[in-house]
């Protein structure tokens, strides 16, 4: 017997939203980024919007003068409003690559692990963090290499502030730092993140956000580099335990999987403590001793008149602003804003592993006077294969990224 008219309106309404709908905005958010993408850079090719277009997707001002040119192979750039279009342009990036990663790898792996919904959702944001902070850590590194970074020992991190500008792999670097912790406020919608789960997300973007756009402002460049390659460092062993641990959970019995999330959990603990060390180490050592010898007693804003190459109009002239922030005030401000939050990180790690070894000591005795409970302990945990474990403190543990710069936030 065929189903009645109205179930198969109500099926196909469900696959086929109406345009206008929030449904199908949701459904196809990433397709529309892309689109909206594909119009800014068809503006590239045409005459008259290619001076506007063309600011969506390259650094904009350039403090690289002609004469410096000819003897500078690497063109330097400074920050202004133009960076507000590549804002724009790169966060659309985020949302499509994110769209992207979610459905061609996320959701396919979820189909066979068959996790439950709480887990389902932490285990969609360790997939999303983990390809975001391996990207970042390997341009991190790529930077270190092509600008020498530790070549001249750690003297790099201060020497010559305030810088003039930044690379052009800096700049997209920074650029695209802030473009990916923007774009997860609208994908706490366009993602329907539980509700439960929104205000610790929108704590630790707004944090990454604030302590980033900080270190991009104040020109504290190269330590912030630093501090956020060791902080994605320790995130990328985090999630990668987490992940590992979700599909230890769907396997009965001791498994390779379960193996590797204890390696890696442990190897985690290890590197969180060293990881958090070397961060305070390193601020403290900038702020307190090498910006200190070039310290000044006001901040200062000197406008520099940049003369650049055109091709299409010969030249045009530009003014960039050289920030100096290298005051008393502002270093001790950041050197305790940073100490804040890397104690911070470690108060909750430490309360982490004392809440979880009381769980284990008061389920000790409990197993040796009744044994006939821990028998039918053992058999319900048998039959939920995604049922929580010990191991499951690994999971709920409050993950803070926020990448210790200047004042780098660091988890």
């Amino acid at each position: 017997m065929p189903p009645p008219p109205t179930a198969l309106k109500k099926k196909t309404g469900t696959k086929n939203p109406p345009i206008f709908s929030q449904e199908y905005l949701i459904q196809n958010h990433g397709d529309i980024a892309c689109g909206i993408l594909m119009i800014v850079a068809l503006g590239t090719v045409v005459h008259a919007t290619s001076p506007y277009c063309m600011a969506f997707f390259g650094p904009r001002h350039n403090v690289t003068t002609l004469e410096s040119l000819n003897s500078s192979p690497a063109p330097l750039f400074n920050y202004g409003y133009k960076d507000l279009a590549m804002l724009f342009s790169y966060t659309l990036i985020c949302i499509t690559a994110h769209a992207i990663w979610q459905e061609y790898v996320l959701d396919k792996l979820y189909k066979k692990l068959h996790l439950s919904k709480s887990k389902n959702a932490k285990f969609f944001e360790s997939g999303q963090l983990i390809l975001f902070y391996v990207i970042s850590v390997l341009w991190g590194m790529m930077l270190f290499n092509e600008e020498a970074y530790f070549k001249s020992g750690l003297e790099y991190l201060w020497r010559d502030y305030p810088y003039t500008g930044m690379t052009t792999w800096t700049k997209l670097y920074f650029i695209v730092q802030l473009s990916y912790w923007l774009h997860n406020f609208p994908e706490l919608y366009l993602q329907k993140v539980r509700k439960e789960d929104i205000p610790a997300r929108i704590v630790y973007t707004s944090l990454y956000l604030i302590t980033i756009l900080y270190a991009y402002l104040t020109r504290f460049w190269r330590i912030s580099l630093v501090l956020l390659t060791i902080h994605y460092t320790i995130e990328i062993f985090y999630h990668a335990s987490r992940l590992a641990h979700f599909y230890a959970t769907t396997k009965t019995g001791p498994t390779p999987a379960r193996s590797i999330s204890t390696y890696l959990f442990k190897t985690w603990n290890v590197i969180f403590v060293i990881g958090r060390l070397a961060s305070v180490v390193l601020a403290w050592l900038t702020f307190w001793f090498g910006l200190k010898t070039t310290s000044i007693n006001k901040i200062t804003f000197t406008t520099a008149p940049v003369t650049n190459s055109n091709d299409n109009n010969g030249t045009i002239n530009e003014s960039v602003i050289i920030s100096n922030f290298n005051t008393p005030t502002v270093r001790l401000f950041t050197l305790v804003a940073t100490g804040v939050l890397q104690f911070w990180l470690v108060w909750n790690f430490i309360q982490f592993h004392m809440r979880r070894r009381r769980e284990q000591r008061s389920a000790r005795p409990t197993t040796m006077t009744s044994p006939k409970v821990s028998n039918k302990l053992k058999q319900k945990q048998q039959g939920l294969t995604n049922g929580k474990s010990d191991n499951d403190e690994t999971v709920d543990q409050p993950i803070f990224a926020t990448s210790s710069h200047s004042n780098k936030k660091s988890n």
